[in-house]
């Protein structure tokens, strides 16, 4: 094999697949990461078995052919070349690289391609187009409430529901909740499945780093795999095995009051209060952030023994009787970092039932937020 390509087109294949090489593994091969020809182009590929990822670069194709690189030293040397001139690899039927660049020359030791894991291809099938941006806003609405309990396995995950024209989402911890919806797009397949989150994490920055003239991506999901297409970017994961619980149980049918906040002036009064809550949490229930209603006043306030208090009053639409709520601040602030619009709708029964939160004018996001008993 041999081809000829820039540093600038190299350098992108390699931040594409390089996070997903693995660091840890017992098999050698898969510290490397597969580079060969295929057509006109040059094709760069890692997995650590659970999850893979693909692109394609251009360059020039002297002689056909492909191996498996060591992926951080390749990285190392690449970064380190001249801008200017461009780069040669070759490789011999020893698996031995050679890199050649302007009057720097290298030369690594590679592993057969044979070795290496076969990655899937995208399904040809069971797969449907969404708009990038949708796609991504929706990973990242909910992504946040995953659970990190490795027990509760099938909670480690995003869930995704597929039912011809209408995409969901879901992410619950078992203490709160993002469920958030997207219509049209004009399917009709059908289709469940939990996706890991370290993968949604990768397609999120897989996303943020794709060519912005790239509007629209494919999602494709079978039995036991997740596949998104990005232009020439190809991404695959395993799914979590298991029955995702029974997410509707969760969302209050209805709640006896509602009230607009200021999703801005909120977000900074739960930031100012989790100050005087610190690392407590984990251990101290004392340390919850209290929402305090009253007639026309939200009073936001943190009282932790031996660090100190603080309240922060908001004025607001509120007629009913006083109630105050205590919440894990890290939770209400997680929800609405992630929500758009200027305007939230917090509804609520008692100090003990779940609260939902909602962006006043999008009807298609919803968290769920339960109460800390103190």
């Amino acid at each position: 094999m041999k081809v000829i390509c820039g540093k600038d087109e190299l350098m992108k294949g390699i931040q594409t697949i390089l996070p997903v090489v693995s660091s840890k593994s017992t098999l050698p091969v898969l510290s490397n990461f597969m580079f060969e020809t295929e057509g006109d182009k040059i094709k760069l590929s890692s997995t650590d078995l659970e999850i893979a990822v693909k692109c394609h670069i251009k360059g020039e194709i002297v002689q056909e052919g492909g191996i498996t690189i060591p992926a951080k030293r390749f990285a190392d040397i690449i970064k380190e070349l001249s801008q200017d001139a461009e780069i040669e690899i070759k490789a011999d039927e020893t698996n031995q690289i050679n890199i050649k660049s302007g009057k720097s020359k290298f030369t690594l030791m590679g592993i057969s391609k044979s070795e290496y894991p076969v990655i899937p291809e995208f399904p040809k099938e069971n797969n449907f187009t969404v708009k990038k941006e949708t796609f991504a806003s929706m990973l990242r609405k909910t992504a946040f409430a995953v659970s990190k309990d490795s027990q509760r396995y099938v909670l480690n995950g995003v869930y995704f529901i597929v039912e011809e024209d209408l995409l969901k989402m879901v992410a619950t911890d078992g203490r709160r909740l993002a469920y958030v919806t997207a219509e049209g797009l004009g399917t009709k397949i059908k289709g469940k499945a939990i996706v890991p989150t370290k993968a949604v994490n990768d397609i999120l920055r897989l996303i943020s780093a794709a060519d912005s003239k790239i509007e629209d991506i494919k999602i494709g999901i079978t039995e036991n795999q997740c596949a998104v297409e990005i232009g020439d970017i190809t991404f695959l994961s395993t799914l979590i095995e298991g029955v995702f619980p029974n997410y509707e149980q969760v969302i209050p049918k209805k709640t006896e009051s509602k009230v607009k906040l200021s999703v801005k002036d909120t977000l900074s009064a739960v930031k100012q209060m989790a100050l005087l809550t610190g690392d407590r949490l984990s251990s101290d229930r004392s340390a919850a952030v209290k929402f305090y209603f009253s007639p026309s006043m939200l009073r936001i306030s943190a009282s932790t023994a031996g660090l100190g208090s603080g309240e922060v009053e908001m004025e607001i639409e509120y007629k009913g009787e006083p109630v105050e709520i205590n919440f894990n601040p890290n939770f209400i602030k997680e929800v609405l970092q992630n929500m758009d619009g200027d305007f939230t709708n917090f509804e609520f029964t008692n100090a003990l039932n779940p609260a939902t939160l909602a962006p006043e004018q999008d009807k298609n996001y919803l968290c769920v937020v339960m109460p800390m008993r103190v």
